[in-house]
C-alpha cells in the first residue's frame, strides 16, 4: 500500500493540468464580457466566436464590435462579421467561425473581450467565445 501511494498522487498532479481549450456562452442582448486569460508566456492563443439565432428570417451575416482591454488598461477596438452560414433548421440559425489564429499577445494576462452586437436580429440568443491555447515550439 505504501508504494502505491506515490503512483496515485504522481497521477493526480498530471490530471490536474490546464485544458487547452475553453469554451463559454453568454445568453441575452450583450454587450458579452468574456475574460480571456493569456497568462502563458509559453502558449500561443487562438479565437472562435459563435451564436444561434432562432428566427425563421436571419441576416446573412451580423457586425460584431470587438473591444479588446489590456491587463494594464490599453484598449484595442475592430469590427469583424460573423457568417450565419452554420448548422440550420427552419426556425434554428448557427453561426460558427474563427475570430484569430495564433495571438501572441503585446502584454501577457488576463484579458477583457466585451462583443458588442449592434443590430441584433429577432430570435438571438447570445454569444459564445472559443479560447485554445496551443504550446509554442522552440
Amino acid at each position: 500500500m505504501k508504494r502505491l501511494f506515490p503512483l496515485v498522487l504522481v497521477l493526480a498532479v498530471l490530471s490536474c493540468s490546464r485544458p487547452s481549450s475553453t469554451e463559454q456562452f453568454l445568453r441575452g442582448e450583450g454587450p458579452f464580457a468574456f475574460a480571456v486569460d493569456m497568462s502563458d508566456s509559453t502558449a500561443t492563443y487562438s479565437f472562435d466566436v459563435y451564436t444561434r439565432i432562432d428566427a425563421r428570417e436571419y441576416p446573412a451575416e451580423l457586425p460584431l464590435d470587438m473591444t479588446w482591454k489590456a491587463p494594464g488598461d490599453s484598449i484595442y477596438r475592430e469590427t469583424v462579421y460573423l457568417p450565419v452560414n452554420g448548422r440550420s433548421t427552419t426556425f434554428t440559425h448557427d453561426a460558427y467561425a474563427p475570430y484569430r489564429d495564433g495571438v501572441v499577445p503585446v502584454e501577457w494576462g488576463v484579458w477583457e473581450l466585451i462583443i458588442t452586437v449592434p443590430d441584433q436580429p429577432e430570435g438571438f440568443r447570445g454569444m459564445g467565445l472559443v479560447v485554445r491555447r496551443t504550446p509554442m515550439s522552440f
